[in-house]
């Protein structure tokens, strides 16, 4: 009887996560103007899933500003190259991850250390975990830029991430064996030797490789029980609260199986919904700085003052 209730509820699981799929395909398939502030973050989530980076970036922020972040991607690039350094080792690293016998030269190195931490770290893991999360709550607590439920969120998610480092094994030789291998197979793919052939890349393509990039961390971390894409198929969201141009909406999720939850404000602009933060951050960030005439007027003052 007890198998048939664990079937049962796994199915009634697997269907769960089937429509939250087909409402996220859904949300992703509309044009940004057509979505609601509640289909934005799940079109979001949706987009995230498949490392469509760009396709994040262009739905989280207005059309004019995601010209700028391609125009300052454009800029960097030019103005603040990298160094002969990073060039460097960049290259030895992609150069050691890619080699014919990466997976078996990388877990040759790696499994030594892992003794050493299981011999050094196991016994006292659970000890460092409950630590760790006593500080991370204190911290939270003593915030007060978070309010009551927010900090209980919070807490949620610390408790989650907690269980999780404790039950992750992350000394067991298989497991090292199987995260080197989407290590390698993601190196493999980017199919990047330099710097140079990154920093050749238009800000579209270069998202894609980092999306390449990400969905590669998913799979290694997925290894350890740290599963990014069923965290992502589970979000789903709602609006709490609309008035005119301003929406309050209820993010869901599980992360580790255990549902969490937050409210976020959303702002519309040109007709499409933005996260309120994001939105504050960016226009920070992209703010045109003043022109500073102090340096110019010291200058002269100095002249000034050396003359007879």
């Amino acid at each position: 009887m007890r198998r048939v209730y664990l079937l049962a509820l796994s199915g009634l699981l697997a269907l769960s996560l089937a429509g939250c799929e087909s409402k996220q395909e859904e949300a992703a398939q509309k044009a940004p103007e057509q979505l609601g502030p509640a289909e934005t973050v799940v079109a979001s989530a949706a987009q995230m899933r498949k490392g469509d980076l760009a396709a994040v970036i262009k739905g989280a922020v207005p059309a004019k500003r995601y010209e700028e972040i391609r125009s300052e991607w454009s800029r960097r690039v030019k103005e603040e190259p990298s160094s002969e350094k990073d060039k460097q080792e960049f290259a030895e690293m992609m150069g050691k991850l890619t080699a014919s016998d990466a997976e078996t030269k990388l877990y040759a190195e790696l499994e030594p250390e892992l003794a050493k931490m299981e011999t050094e770290m196991a016994a006292q893991l659970p000890l460092m975990v409950g630590m760790g999360r006593g500080f991370a709550v204190q911290a939270l607590m003593e915030s007060k830029e978070l309010n009551d439920a927010q900090k209980q969120q919070a807490t949620a998610m610390i408790d989650a991430l907690a269980a999780w480092v404790q039950s992750a094994n992350f000394f067991d030789r298989d497991k090292a064996k199987a995260a080197i291998g989407h290590v390698v197979g993601t190196a493999r793919s980017l199919n990047l030797q330099s710097l140079d052939q990154v920093e050749q890349m238009q800000f579209e393509e270069a998202m894609n490789k980092a999306g390449e990039a990400y969905l590669g961390l998913s799979k290694t971390l997925s290894v350890y029980g740290l599963d990014l894409d069923a965290t992502l198929a589970s979000v789903k969201a709602e609006v709490v609260e609309q008035k005119e141009d301003l929406a309050k909406v209820k993010v869901s999720y599980s992360l580790f199986n255990q549902p969490l939850s937050f409210e976020t404000e959303m702002v519309r602009r040109d007709d499409r919904w933005f996260g309120k933060d994001a939105m504050k951050e960016l226009d920070k960030a992209l703010a045109p700085k003043p022109a500073d005439d102090a340096a110019p007027a010291e200058a002269e003052a100095e002249a000034e003052a050396g003359q007879p």
